[in-house]
């Protein structure tokens, strides 16, 4: 063995910093979007690659040494999931290339571009497709996760609008994935989040013509209006229609600081008055709820949905996710009165019009949805204030766990409890992913579930 283990990688990839390295803490942090976890764990070094040629430079290189892999695309996750003690941490961020086949509406596409990116990169070509709500969620994890993005309620999950994945295996081989080639992996890639046995390095997405148009319409209220807006926001979520998403949001109001509900109801159409009518169920909210300020409607291209749904970067995190099938205010009664501890911290509501699941791929691991997803976001800087905002999760996911029928494994905390996976997954699916991964990955090269 040479002094420095890693020195013989080094001319095949882009870059290796080994644990010892001065750069290696700001690396590892660069890379780790939750701040609360970033230097939890210490892979024994960063290799970053611009190539599946590299990326399988570097998997044959780990099999070698007896080194497991784990895979980071974009680092948006809420677990951190791509950092392990030990292992290489193989960054694939800078796979971000963008290929477009305007003729057969399909894209090849980098695992590191990010949703922002790509959504403007389409727009301009007349095209879009189902990309997550936060601008800057790269298609990596947001796709191996199965994903519910924009205009989902149309299009379905993001990951049924894949038409091949080109991943790198165990055994350090570059294939195409697809239907009809290597099925059980394409099957596996689409939903199997963090417990997925390869490493995806480009995905070729099925396009959308760009929506002419979306409306959005927000109002805020008072948190305890929620008795008065209940049981009407149940009945303008089930009289939209499908394509019509609907966020029910409780946080700190941006201008007050109260507790507040802040609804945002969104929908794309062929013109600014088809995708108002869209919305407007919600017009009309009870007078007996206490508005704050003014509800405001506005049309905006497709490609700006993003500034409707911020999400604060460089925070500590904690979150959790659930499914389920009762109705939007029902949801909303059970958690309007536990406000967080943190002014960044939300809980999200979110259904499509009349309460209609996103529509999911035909066979594939992503098999657990519902007709509304509640994500419970804790955000916050001080580390004097972890427990206080992780209990915050926690008493949350309590509250609605009555009204749980799964969750999502690309936002669920699957470090809570033993058998949390199992709640991400029918148990066929389950069964199928840890047979698939003994058969494909026997040595346990990928690591997987965090």
């Amino acid at each position: 063995m040479p002094a420095d283990p890693f020195e013989p990688l080094e001319s095949l990839v882009t870059r290796v910093i080994a644990a010892e390295s001065a750069a290696f803490d700001a690396a590892r942090d660069r890379l780790i979007w939750n701040k609360r976890l970033a230097r939890a764990r210490a892979p024994a070094a960063i290799v970053a690659v611009r190539s599946a040629e590299e990326a399988a430079a570097a998997i044959r290189f780990a099999a070698r040494r007896g080194l497991t892999v784990s895979p980071r695309g974009g680092g948006h996750n809420y677990q951190a999931s791509a950092l392990r003690d030990g292992g290489i941490l193989l960054d694939l961020g800078g796979l971000d290339r963008v290929e477009i086949d305007p003729l057969a509406r399909t894209a090849r596409v980098g695992v590191g571009i990010q949703g922002g990116a790509l959504s403007e990169r389409l727009a301009v070509a007349g095209f879009a497709f189902p990309i997550g709500h936060c601008v800057d969620v790269s298609l990596s994890g947001y796709l191996i996760s199965g994903g519910f993005g924009w205009n989902g309620g149309e299009w379905g999950a993001a990951c049924a609008n894949v038409e091949a994945i080109e991943m790198v295996t165990a055994a350090g081989e570059i294939v195409l994935a697809s239907a009809d080639d290597h099925p059980d992996l394409f099957w596996a890639a689409r939903g199997a989040g963090p417990g997925f046995f390869a490493a995806a390095t480009a995905f070729h997405l099925k396009l959308h013509p760009l929506p002419p148009t979306a409306y959005a319409w927000r109002a805020a209220f008072a948190a305890s209006s929620a008795p008065a807006l209940a049981e009407w926001l149940t009945a303008a979520t089930a009289a939209a229609p499908a394509g019509t998403e609907v966020g029910c949001f409780l946080f700190a109001h941006w201008d007050t600081g109260e507790h507040a509900i802040v609804l945002r109801v969104s929908a794309c159409g062929d013109s600014e008055d088809g995708a108002r009518r869209k919305v407007a169920p919600f017009a009309s909210p009870p007078a007996a709820a206490r508005m704050i300020g003014q509800a405001r409607g506005e049309a905006l291209p497709f490609s700006e949905l993003f500034r409707l749904s911020p999400m604060p970067s460089g925070k500590r995190v904690a979150a959790d996710h659930l499914w389920s099938d009762t109705a939007i205010g029902h949801l909303l009664l059970a958690v309007h009165d536990l406000p967080a501890p943190s002014p960044d911290s939300t809980i999200d509501i979110v259904a499509c019009g009349g309460h209609t699941p996103v529509a999911m791929p035909r066979d594939a691991a992503l098999s657990v949805s519902g007709g509304t997803g509640v994500g419970i976001y804790g955000l916050w800087d001080d580390p004097a204030h972890d427990d206080a905002n992780r209990a915050w999760v926690r008493r949350v996911d309590a509250a609605l766990a009555p009204f749980r029928t799964g969750r999502y494994v690309g936002e669920a905390d699957l470090t809570a409890e033993p058998g949390r996976r199992g709640e991400c997954f029918t148990p066929a699916a389950l069964e199928r992913l840890a047979a698939l991964r003994w058969r494909c990955d026997p040595d346990g090269l990928f690591a997987v579930w965090p």
